[in-house]
């Protein structure tokens, strides 16, 4: 397969790129959420509400692990195959030393931290 050109290259990524973001933005408010219902209901709710906000929770979670890493996957593949016009200049120099997997490791701790929190505070209410 050719490589983009320019213009299809940017645009590919700025749709990952704000993908990436829209996932970050649903992890969050999703996460602020729940927390709001595991500090109203938890404490006083059955096994079953628990069960089902615990639920809640991994689905997030897992939500945010998959996608984050597939983004910015995608994005250190594109950084990789990145066009002639835009890998020689210094900008595209500096961009592919970038520590793309301190990154994704740093974003798929974040994510299960927030996870594993929520799940510790639905098993102490």
């Amino acid at each position: 397969m050719a490589k983009l050109n320019i213009d299809q290259y940017v645009m590919a990524v700025a749709a990952r790129l704000a993908h990436l973001t829209q996932t970050y933005a649903i992890i969050f408010f999703a996460s602020i959420a729940t927390m709001f219902a595991i500090l109203a209901y938890a404490s006083s709710s059955g096994l079953a509400a628990r069960s089902a906000l615990a639920t809640i929770v991994v689905a997030i979670t897992v939500y945010g692990v998959l996608a984050t890493k597939s983004a910015l996957d995608d994005l250190k593949a594109m950084l990789d195959d990145a066009v002639d016009d835009f890998s020689g200049s210094s900008f595209g120099a500096h961009l592919k030393q970038v520590p793309m997997a301190l990154f994704t490791g740093a974003s798929i701790i974040l994510v299960l931290a927030m996870g594993v929190t929520q799940l510790w505070a639905i098993i102490s209410a």
